[in-house]
């Protein structure tokens, strides 16, 4: 799966069933049965945080960053 799929299946995801950490992401991902590696998805993130497609807030409760759509 190329970074562009992945983006999209990333904020599909979180467009259905709102805020999520990296890993809870992640593993859903794989358990759909999607394939990747873990620098294409860390970097998918990190790209859709900085274009403003979702937003990385800390929260402090979990001790994670949870991912949501903007």
């Amino acid at each position: 799966m190329n970074k562009d799929e992945l983006k999209k299946v990333i904020i599909d995801l979180l467009s259905k069933e709102g805020p999520k950490a990296s890993t809870e992401i992640r593993d859903e991902l794989i358990e759909s049965g999607y394939e990747f590696d873990m620098l294409t998805f860390r970097e998918a993130l990190a790209e859709l945080v900085r274009e403003g497609k979702i937003k990385k807030e800390p929260n402090y409760e979990r001790k994670k960053f949870l991912f949501s759509v903007s």
